[in-house]
Protein backbone atom coordinates (compact mmCIF):
# COMPACT_ATOMS: atom_id res chain seq x y z
CA UNK A 1 0.00 0.00 0.00
CA UNK A 2 1.24 3.47 -1.11
CA UNK A 3 0.57 6.55 1.04
CA UNK A 4 2.14 9.89 -1.88
CA UNK A 5 2.35 13.25 -0.82
CA UNK A 6 4.62 15.25 -2.48
CA UNK A 7 4.55 19.82 -3.88
CA UNK A 8 6.48 22.86 -3.46
CA UNK A 9 4.94 23.27 0.46
CA UNK A 10 7.33 20.37 1.75
CA UNK A 11 6.77 21.31 5.31
CA UNK A 12 2.85 21.09 4.98
CA UNK A 13 3.45 17.76 2.65
CA UNK A 14 6.24 16.10 5.31
CA UNK A 15 3.05 17.30 8.44
CA UNK A 16 0.59 15.41 6.81
CA UNK A 17 2.65 12.43 5.61
CA UNK A 18 4.04 12.20 9.37
CA UNK A 19 -0.06 12.18 10.61
CA UNK A 20 -0.75 9.36 8.98
CA UNK A 21 2.35 7.88 9.79
CA UNK A 22 1.22 8.50 13.49
CA UNK A 23 -2.31 7.43 12.96
CA UNK A 24 -1.34 3.81 11.46
CA UNK A 25 1.19 3.62 14.48
CA UNK A 26 -1.41 4.62 17.15
CA UNK A 27 -3.98 2.15 15.44
CA UNK A 28 -1.67 -0.84 15.01
CA UNK A 29 0.57 -2.08 17.65
CA UNK A 30 1.71 -5.15 15.67
CA UNK A 31 3.76 -2.45 13.37
CA UNK A 32 7.38 -1.23 12.76
CA UNK A 33 8.10 1.83 11.35
CA UNK A 34 11.75 2.43 9.38
CA UNK A 35 12.44 5.64 7.54
CA UNK A 36 14.75 6.07 4.51
CA UNK A 37 15.46 9.82 4.36
CA UNK A 38 17.46 11.37 1.30
CA UNK A 39 19.54 8.79 0.63
CA UNK A 40 20.72 6.55 -2.00
CA UNK A 41 18.20 3.79 -2.77
CA UNK A 42 18.01 0.92 -5.26
CA UNK A 43 15.32 -1.62 -6.97
CA UNK A 44 16.53 -4.61 -4.35
CA UNK A 45 16.29 -2.59 -1.39
CA UNK A 46 12.97 -1.81 -2.02
CA UNK A 47 11.66 -5.26 -2.83
CA UNK A 48 13.61 -6.15 -0.06
CA UNK A 49 11.64 -3.89 2.40
CA UNK A 50 8.29 -4.62 0.96
CA UNK A 51 9.05 -8.65 1.32
CA UNK A 52 10.32 -7.81 5.05
CA UNK A 53 8.48 -8.66 8.08
CA UNK A 54 9.35 -7.75 11.77
CA UNK A 55 9.58 -9.63 14.52
CA UNK A 56 6.42 -10.57 16.73
CA UNK A 57 4.35 -7.88 14.44
CA UNK A 58 2.71 -8.31 11.10
CA UNK A 59 3.98 -5.44 8.97
CA UNK A 60 6.41 -2.31 8.29
CA UNK A 61 5.87 1.10 7.59
CA UNK A 62 8.16 2.62 5.34
CA UNK A 63 8.77 6.54 5.75
CA UNK A 64 10.56 7.53 2.32
CA UNK A 65 11.44 11.24 2.27
CA UNK A 66 13.29 13.70 0.06
CA UNK A 67 14.47 10.41 -1.72
CA UNK A 68 13.75 11.54 -5.27
CA UNK A 69 16.36 14.15 -5.70
CA UNK A 70 18.89 11.86 -8.16
CA UNK A 71 17.18 10.43 -11.50
CA UNK A 72 18.75 6.61 -10.27
CA UNK A 73 16.73 7.10 -7.17
CA UNK A 74 13.51 7.71 -9.11
CA UNK A 75 13.92 4.90 -11.57
CA UNK A 76 14.24 3.09 -8.41
CA UNK A 77 10.96 4.24 -6.93
CA UNK A 78 9.19 3.87 -10.22
CA UNK A 79 10.04 0.56 -11.29
CA UNK A 80 9.26 -1.34 -7.66
CA UNK A 81 5.57 1.05 -7.91
CA UNK A 82 3.95 -2.97 -8.45
CA UNK A 83 6.03 -4.50 -5.51
CA UNK A 84 5.14 -1.55 -2.92
CA UNK A 85 1.47 -1.62 -4.12
CA UNK A 86 1.26 -5.10 -3.10
CA UNK A 87 3.07 -5.40 -0.15
CA UNK A 88 1.40 -6.03 2.96
CA UNK A 89 3.53 -3.36 4.03
CA UNK A 90 2.69 0.42 4.05
CA UNK A 91 4.88 3.01 2.43
CA UNK A 92 4.68 6.69 2.76
CA UNK A 93 6.09 8.46 0.03
CA UNK A 94 7.09 12.28 0.60
CA UNK A 95 8.91 14.10 -1.60
CA UNK A 96 9.34 17.71 -3.41
CA UNK A 97 7.91 17.03 -6.76
CA UNK A 98 5.91 19.64 -8.48
CA UNK A 99 2.91 19.24 -10.61
CA UNK A 100 4.38 22.35 -13.40
CA UNK A 101 7.05 20.80 -14.11
CA UNK A 102 7.07 18.08 -17.28
CA UNK A 103 9.60 15.67 -15.78
CA UNK A 104 8.01 15.59 -12.30
CA UNK A 105 4.07 15.50 -13.74
CA UNK A 106 4.56 12.19 -15.35
CA UNK A 107 6.69 10.71 -12.20
CA UNK A 108 3.33 12.27 -10.17
CA UNK A 109 1.28 10.52 -12.63
CA UNK A 110 2.59 7.45 -12.62
CA UNK A 111 2.74 7.03 -8.73
CA UNK A 112 -0.77 8.26 -8.19
CA UNK A 113 -1.95 5.39 -9.94
CA UNK A 114 -0.76 3.01 -7.68
CA UNK A 115 -1.21 5.25 -4.20
CA UNK A 116 -4.50 4.74 -1.96
CA UNK A 117 -4.08 8.42 -1.03
CA UNK A 118 -2.03 10.85 -2.78
CA UNK A 119 -2.33 14.77 -2.00
CA UNK A 120 -0.22 17.81 -3.86
CA UNK A 121 0.73 20.90 -1.27
CA UNK A 122 1.61 24.09 -3.53
CA UNK A 123 3.60 27.03 -2.54
CA UNK A 124 6.32 29.35 -4.09
CA UNK A 125 9.53 27.42 -2.95
CA UNK A 126 11.92 28.63 -0.90
CA UNK A 127 14.65 27.19 -0.08
CA UNK A 128 14.93 25.97 3.93
CA UNK A 129 17.79 27.15 5.95
CA UNK A 130 20.07 24.28 7.66
CA UNK A 131 17.90 24.50 11.03
CA UNK A 132 14.54 23.74 9.24
CA UNK A 133 16.03 21.34 7.29
CA UNK A 134 17.50 19.29 10.19
CA UNK A 135 13.96 20.08 12.25
CA UNK A 136 11.89 18.38 9.23
CA UNK A 137 14.30 15.43 8.62
CA UNK A 138 14.93 14.58 12.35
CA UNK A 139 16.09 11.00 12.62
CA UNK A 140 18.44 9.31 10.18
CA UNK A 141 18.88 5.64 10.90
CA UNK A 142 18.50 2.73 8.34
CA UNK A 143 17.68 -0.04 10.07
CA UNK A 144 18.81 -2.35 6.80
CA UNK A 145 22.32 -0.42 7.46
CA UNK A 146 22.18 -2.79 11.11
CA UNK A 147 20.52 -6.11 9.01
CA UNK A 148 23.95 -5.91 6.74
CA UNK A 149 26.33 -5.33 9.20
CA UNK A 150 25.01 -7.82 11.26
CA UNK A 151 24.98 -10.59 7.90
CA UNK A 152 28.52 -9.64 6.98
CA UNK A 153 29.22 -10.19 10.56
CA UNK A 154 31.00 -6.91 11.22
CA UNK A 155 30.63 -6.16 14.73
CA UNK A 156 32.50 -2.87 15.17
CA UNK A 157 30.43 -1.67 12.02
CA UNK A 158 27.29 -2.89 13.67
CA UNK A 159 28.82 -1.21 17.40
CA UNK A 160 29.02 2.04 15.30
CA UNK A 161 25.45 1.88 13.95
CA UNK A 162 23.80 0.48 17.34
CA UNK A 163 25.98 4.32 19.50
CA UNK A 164 24.27 6.23 16.40
CA UNK A 165 20.77 4.47 17.27
CA UNK A 166 21.21 5.07 20.97
CA UNK A 167 21.99 9.17 19.99
CA UNK A 168 18.97 9.53 17.96
CA UNK A 169 17.20 7.20 21.03
CA UNK A 170 16.03 4.64 18.51
CA UNK A 171 13.66 2.46 20.15
CA UNK A 172 15.37 -1.05 21.21
CA UNK A 173 12.27 -2.50 20.26
CA UNK A 174 12.69 -1.72 16.35
CA UNK A 175 16.60 -2.47 16.62
CA UNK A 176 16.17 -5.90 18.08
CA UNK A 177 13.28 -6.31 15.02
CA UNK A 178 15.78 -6.03 12.62
CA UNK A 179 18.22 -8.32 13.70
CA UNK A 180 15.89 -11.06 14.83
CA UNK A 181 14.28 -10.88 10.96
CA UNK A 182 18.00 -11.13 9.79
CA UNK A 183 19.03 -13.68 11.98
CA UNK A 184 15.78 -15.91 11.39
CA UNK A 185 16.29 -15.38 7.72
CA UNK A 186 19.62 -16.84 7.44
CA UNK A 187 18.75 -19.43 9.89
CA UNK A 188 15.81 -20.34 6.97
CA UNK A 189 18.75 -19.71 3.97
CA UNK A 190 21.02 -22.53 5.78
CA UNK A 191 18.37 -25.01 6.27
CA UNK A 192 16.33 -24.90 3.39
CA UNK A 193 17.96 -25.58 -0.28
CA UNK A 194 15.41 -23.01 -1.70
CA UNK A 195 13.89 -20.04 -1.49
CA UNK A 196 9.88 -21.97 -1.46
CA UNK A 197 11.05 -24.39 0.83
CA UNK A 198 11.72 -21.46 3.36
CA UNK A 199 8.72 -19.23 2.23
CA UNK A 200 10.75 -16.82 1.00
CA UNK A 201 11.19 -14.68 -2.30
CA UNK A 202 14.26 -15.49 -4.11
CA UNK A 203 16.32 -12.54 -3.95
CA UNK A 204 15.49 -12.04 0.26
CA UNK A 205 16.65 -16.03 0.18
CA UNK A 206 19.25 -15.82 -1.98
CA UNK A 207 21.12 -12.68 -0.20
CA UNK A 208 20.34 -14.22 3.45
CA UNK A 209 22.06 -17.59 2.12
CA UNK A 210 25.18 -15.38 0.90
CA UNK A 211 25.06 -14.07 4.69
CA UNK A 212 24.45 -17.04 6.17
CA UNK A 213 28.14 -18.45 5.31
CA UNK A 214 29.65 -15.94 7.56
CA UNK A 215 28.13 -18.16 10.60
CA UNK A 216 27.79 -22.05 11.39
CA UNK A 217 24.39 -23.11 12.05
CA UNK A 218 24.57 -23.56 15.69
CA UNK A 219 25.74 -19.78 16.03
CA UNK A 220 22.73 -18.59 14.24
CA UNK A 221 20.46 -21.05 16.56
CA UNK A 222 22.27 -19.63 19.72
CA UNK A 223 21.99 -16.38 18.86
CA UNK A 224 17.72 -16.43 17.25
CA UNK A 225 17.75 -18.79 20.93
CA UNK A 226 19.50 -15.39 22.91
CA UNK A 227 17.13 -12.80 21.33
CA UNK A 228 13.59 -14.51 21.52
CA UNK A 229 14.68 -14.95 25.62
CA UNK A 230 16.05 -11.22 25.46
CA UNK A 231 12.73 -10.08 23.71
CA UNK A 232 10.50 -11.64 27.01
CA UNK A 233 13.34 -10.89 29.52
CA UNK A 234 12.99 -7.17 28.47
CA UNK A 235 9.14 -7.19 28.93
CA UNK A 236 9.20 -8.76 32.04
CA UNK A 237 11.48 -5.83 33.39
CA UNK A 238 14.50 -8.11 34.24
CA UNK A 239 16.86 -6.72 31.96
CA UNK A 240 17.45 -3.45 29.55
CA UNK A 241 17.02 -4.50 26.16
CA UNK A 242 19.56 -1.69 24.85
CA UNK A 243 22.12 -3.31 27.09
CA UNK A 244 21.83 -6.82 26.25
CA UNK A 245 21.58 -5.70 22.27
CA UNK A 246 25.23 -4.32 23.24
CA UNK A 247 26.26 -7.35 25.16
CA UNK A 248 25.19 -9.32 22.07
CA UNK A 249 26.95 -7.38 19.30
CA UNK A 250 30.79 -7.17 21.25
CA UNK A 251 29.95 -11.14 21.51
CA UNK A 252 29.80 -12.06 17.54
Amino acid sequence: MIYFFYGDDIEKSKANADKVVSNILSRKKDITLVKIIGEEITEQRIFELAQSQALFVNKYIVFLYRVMDNVENKKAILSTLKEMKESENIFVICDLLASEKKTDSEIIKKIEEKSEKSKEFKKPFRKLNKKEELALIGEKIDFFEFANALGIKKRKELWTLFQDALNESVPAEEVHGIFFWQIKSMLLAKKCKTASEAGMKDFPFQKAKRYAENYSLEELENISSKMVSMYHEAHRGNHDMHVALERMIMGL
